[in-house]
């Protein structure tokens, strides 16, 4: 059953994605449904299992998903099928427009699906080797949808993201290198030897020099995906140059992902190390990643830039929970994983549809858009405010829980201080997005009728972002307290 379930996930996508790629838009549109219905029930039906009775373990033992994995399989899907069912839209549109050919929108849903394919991979992976190798795909099929364009700046901002992350990845190998010698004279050259669930159970009998210094290096390369600062300049170019609805998962979805990548490290380290070494550096890269965003939410004048700069800021704190540990904390963190995806991805659909009617990104050309958009100027208002924490947001209740479950932990000064940041981010986007909102709009810029279609799609996450920060359903706690559960030390 297992295997059927991975071969559902994960052979769907790939097989979907070369029979859409010659397509046209409304045929690749119905095969990437198809495909990722099926990719849904097989991905779902592991987190189910994973949160029932965890770990599942199948395919010799090279899938293994608990709790942590369960949940990072929740987030790819709820935030994949928003851009997917948000994607025919905005093609049809740059189709009509003359921005993309015919014959592209095959090509994208392609590159989207095998994109998807990759990312659904990470969260299965017991080997450590195995998931730096998704990744490692993950990136080269997103730089081709950061280029999607092929103009001068869509092909700066992919290569630059392949630069980058390419040099972010190596450190993770060596990173993952550095783990693997570490256990070596305990384990043997074995293939299991850098397993995470036999790495955490021999977390004692590690060579801790060879861990200190790869978690070093698995922080500067994984840090780089997850667009920790200093490492995170290629992201506002490659979140603003990618077509929206890919926008909505490389913040959703990929910076989460590579987070998770760098949790497993941390614990393994933590468990080897004891307390201090690794969670010192995860609060510190956290609250630098608070203090480097701010400046740039503050002087921007690019929405979609906003918008990754705001993914930044939130990456920041998330890692900054992970550093403070702690049952609260650690609740905040996977409750913030989910809430963020969702407005994020909300906030950069309705975002790519106003850019699509106004012509531009430029905040200060974007004025009315309550009036002029009657589905995705209200949307892109209250997805901004919702993640940016306005309460009743579940963002609101993840980031109080982050901060109290910090002081819990003793983190005092460092919680203070990331309050306040987020505080003053929420002013800044507020300042930004407020303006947009209502004015006149410019005597060229066309009303768009309502469509309840998108209506719906922009409701519906927002909706579950606002509910799930003010009820908490029986099913759901039981799924966090798996994660919370691993993400406190448990391996199964």
């Amino acid at each position: 059953m297992i295997e059927a379930l991975v071969l559902l996930a994960l052979g769907a996508p790939v097989v979907g994605g070369l029979a859409a790629w010659r397509l046209d838009l409304r045929r690749a549109t119905r095969v990437t449904f198809a495909a990722m219905s099926v990719s849904t029930i097989g991905a779902l039906g592991l987190a189910w299992l994973a949160f029932d009775r965890e770990p599942v373990v199948g395919v010799g033992g090279s899938v293994r998903v608990d709790g942590l994995g369960g949940w990072l399989l929740v987030v790819i899907i709820a935030v994949v099928l928003l851009a997917i069912v948000a994607s025919p839209r905005y093609l049809a549109a740059e189709v009509a427009e003359g921005r993309i050919r015919d014959t592209d929108p095959g090509r994208y849903y392609a590159l989207l699906l095998w994109f998807v394919a990759s990312l659904l991979a990470v969260p299965l992976l017991d080997n450590l080797g195995l998931l730096w190798v998704a990744i490692e795909a993950a990136t080269g099929v997103s730089t081709l949808l950061v280029g999607f364009y092929r103009t001068p700046a869509a092909l700066e901002a992919a290569w630059k993201y392949l630069i980058l992350g390419s040099v972010g990845i190596g450190f993770a190998l060596l990173g993952t290198l550095l783990f693997y010698a570490s256990s070596v004279a305990h384990l043997g050259e074995t293939s299991d030897a850098l397993n995470w669930s036999r790495l955490m159970a021999n977390a004692g009998a590690l060579d801790p020099g060879l861990l200190r210094l790869g978690f070093l290096f698995a922080l500067v390369g994984y840090g780089t995906k997850i667009g920790l600062a200093p490492f995170h300049t290629w992201l506002p170019d490659a979140h603003s140059q990618a077509p929206s609805p890919v926008s909505a998962i490389l913040s959703g979805v990929t910076l989460a992902v590579a987070l998770y990548a760098l949790i497993r490290f941390h614990l393994v380290a933590d468990a080897a190390l004891g307390p201090g070494f690794s969670a010192t550096l995860l609060v510190a890269f956290g609250l630098l990643s608070l203090v480097v965003a701010l400046p740039f939410l503050v002087a921007q004048g690019d929405l979609k830039r906003l918008l990754a700069y705001s993914s930044i800021e939130h990456m920041g704190l998330l890692t900054l929970a992970i550093g403070f540990g702690g049952p609260l904390a650690l609740l905040g963190a996977a409750v913030h994983l989910l809430a963020h995806g969702l407005s994020k991805a909300t906030a950069f659909i309705t975002a790519g549809d106003l850019v699509q009617q106004y012509g531009t990104r430029r905040l200060g050309r974007l004025h009315g858009t309550l009036s002029a958009a009657p589905d995705s100027g209200p949307g892109l208002l209250a997805a901004t405010l919702l993640v940016g924490g306005l309460p009743p947001s579940a963002v609101f209740a993840a980031e109080f829980a982050i901060l109290v479950g910090g002081i819990e932990r003793g983190w005092v000064a460092a919680a203070a201080v990331a309050a306040v940041l987020l505080a003053l981010g929420f002013v800044a986007v507020a300042y930004h997005v407020l303006p947009l909102a209502w004015g006149i709009p410019g005597r060229r810029v066309p009303i768009r009728p309502s469509s309840p279609a998108l209506a719906a799609l922009v409701a519906a996450p927002l909706g579950v972002v606002v509910v799930l920060g003010l009820w908490t359903p029986e099913p759901l706690a039981r799924a966090l307290a798996a994660v919370v559960t691993i993400l406190g030390g448990a391996h199964g």
